[in-house]
């Protein structure tokens, strides 16, 4: 019975696959046949342009497919302007899809065309793209850079929307960096040029970034004004992707002045709208949001059931390769664009001494000729080896995809099926626990020692998943999953305070592998379970610092102490041991009875 209905549901999965793939070929083949009917090349372009504007907020493959469409046909004209237009669209849809790395390659592609061919409102456009990136990579020095670009192109035009616009988005890299008073200014100025405009779509969007920015500065009263009169306007317009960030921002006001119901359902209904445009990032923040919250209302089945679909969304991001990756890109360009420079300046002296001296002799006119052909000759070549260069990071960049992709379904299995089994078991005890409590102690305490092994075990897969899911494990990463520990041994140890704490030296994008952050975390973890369980120690500190390039550890306790020689197996010792050769290091520890207790150990990074 269990095959059959296995059988039927992949079955439907396929026929459901089958059905999307046929609806994606149909629209696209329409839109292509459209485009091919039009008998004037503008009239095409027109066509495609128009079917963007419209859906590339929603509809991302097509957007991917046409564009490729129409990149062929703007080459076959050799028009550099809508050849790089196109490529941004593909930049824009891959950046939306989560496959940031991948758009970077064919923003910078498109720069490379659109900077040459004086195009100003698509360089704009491509410059504020770029910024939204670098943005959301948590990159701000590069993100104004590109905005200041932006602005300076739009207010030569005298493009008020542009200019709009982008006091908006670069405002919020100030938000983020802290700085709300210079946010305020550029909001406060996007608005009152989206009201000279009666744009109701600008004036949303600058309403709703100073509503969240007011309630970054606590100021309530006006957060909540703005944020409710974005959302009318919203309403009216219809904008889903609008409507998406506008509930996500009330669930955060809410969240914030703590009305956690209320909160919640802004939340669902942002992801409402986020799955109907299939857009993950934001879903994957609200969960993480609607988690804390139903842990303040006490909730934790609910809590734990937004946790599972959070681990699923956060499968696909992974920050710390993508951005290592959109640097290499963005460094080969800055550099091929150098060394273009280079060469045409020389070309251009070359070219004027041949003037000078070339009436001299016709010899050295020859050789200059032919040396100022060699120099255009090496051009095409470099230019060349950039393109190869830019087809074998996105290969790279490809196939790194896909593994991780495999390491993902690993993990996603591993979380499913071995997960969901244990959770089942710990039911499964729970029950029998209760009917039985009064008549065999020694069966019920049986019992409790085999759930409290299978939590355990949930917990190390947890961990095990946690290190699969991620290509590096940073600092920050540590931090937050260490801090996650110490909330959770606090609920069973509430009088003891455990403080961990990161020397400034340490930078918190230093990367480990996925097996070293695993260790580090485990030694961590056991000692404080140590401290806690055997020492009853009151004070635990971990602390994480630097010393020229290696990474210390050290967990310090005001237990009562023990000797290492007469203390029985079994305690963690010899595991934290061996996850500290594996690291290539040493396990100090230094304790006596009745003193502290101190463990360090130290990675080379």
């Amino acid at each position: 019975m269990r095959y059959k209905l296995l059988f039927t549901m992949i079955s439907m999965i396929a026929y459901l696959s089958n059905w999307a793939t046929a609806q994606l070929k149909s629209d696209v083949d329409s839109v292509k046949q459209i485009v091919k009917q039009e008998n004037s090349y503008p009239k095409q372009i027109s066509v495609l342009q128009n079917y963007f504007k419209e859906n590339y907020l929603t509809k991302f493959d097509e957007t991917i497919e046409l564009s490729q469409f129409g990149y062929e046909l703007a080459e076959a004209q050799n028009d550099k302007v809508n050849q790089g237009d196109f490529l941004r669209f593909i930049g824009l849809a891959l950046g939306r899809k989560g496959k940031v790395d991948s758009a970077s390659v064919y923003y910078y592609k498109a720069l490379s065309l659109l900077e040459k061919s004086g195009n100003t409102e698509k360089l704009g456009l491509l410059y504020d793209d770029l910024a939204r990136m670098y943005r959301k990579l948590r990159q701000p020095k590069r993100a104004l850079e590109f905005y200041e670009k932006a602005l300076k192109l739009y207010e030569s035009e005298k493009n008020y929307e542009g200019i709009a616009r982008i006091n908006n988005e670069s405002g919020v890299v100030y938000r983020d960096e802290g700085d709300y008073t210079e946010a305020n200014r550029r909001f406060e100025k996007s608005l009152k040029i989206q009201q000279e405009r009666k744009d109701s779509v600008g004036i949303g969007y600058s309403l709703e970034f100073l509503g969240y920015n007011q309630l970054l500065i606590k100021d309530y009263k006006k957060s909540e004004s703005y944020l409710k009169q974005a959302l009318e306007i919203r309403k009216k317009l219809k904008d889903d992707f609008a409507l998406m960030l506008n509930f996500t921002a009330l669930g955060e006001f809410y969240k914030e002045t703590k009305q956690y119901q209320t909160s919640n359902q802004y939340f669902e209904l942002s992801n409402a709208v986020a799955k109907k445009i299939n857009f993950t990032d934001i879903q994957k923040y609200n969960y993480d949001q609607i988690t804390r919250n139903y842990e303040e209302l006490g909730n934790y089945q609910k809590a734990f059931e937004s946790l599972k679909t959070y681990n699923v969304l956060n499968d696909s991001l992974y920050n710390v390769q993508k951005l290592k990756d959109v640097e290499e890109i963005s460094t080969k360009y800055e550099t091929a664009e150098k060394e273009n420079k280079i060469l045409q300046q020389q070309a251009k002296i070359n070219n004027r001494n041949s003037w000078i001296f070339g009436l001299g002799a016709l010899v050295i006119i020859i050789g200059l000729i032919g040396f100022l052909f060699y120099k255009q000759q090496v051009l095409k070549n470099l230019k060349q080896k950039q393109d190869n260069e830019l087809k074998l990071a996105f290969q790279q960049i490809e196939n790194q995809n896909k593994l991780q992709e495999q390491r993902l379904s690993i993990s996603r299995d591993l979380h499913d099926n071995i997960g969901a089994q244990l959770s089942f078991i710990i039911s499964a005890i729970d029950t029998i626990k209760y009917y039985v409590k009064d008549k065999d102690e020694s069966l019920v305490n049986r019992l409790s020692n085999i759930g409290s092994f299978a939590k355990e075990t949930i917990q190390e897969l947890r961990d095990t998943i946690w290190a699969m899911n991620k290509q590096g494990i940073t600092i920050r990463d540590l931090r937050s999953r260490i801090a996650n520990f110490i909330e959770k041994a606090k609920q069973s140890q509430s009088q003891a305070q455990i403080e961990l704490l990161i020397n400034n030296e340490v930078a918190e994008d230093e990367v480990f592998t996925g097996i070293q952050g695993l260790n580090i975390f485990r030694i961590i973890q056991e000692a404080t379970i140590n401290a806690l369980k055997y020492a009853d120690a009151s004070y635990i500190q971990i602390l994480i610092s630097k010393e020229k390039s290696n990474i210390q550890f050290m967990i310090k306790d005001n237990g009562k102490g023990f000797k290492e020689t007469e203390i029985e197996p079994g305690n963690g010792l010899l595991n934290m041991r061996k996850r500290a050769l594996e690291l290539n290091s040493k396990l100090e520890l230094h304790s006596e009875i009745g003193n502290e207790t101190v463990i360090r150990f130290e990675v080379r990074n």
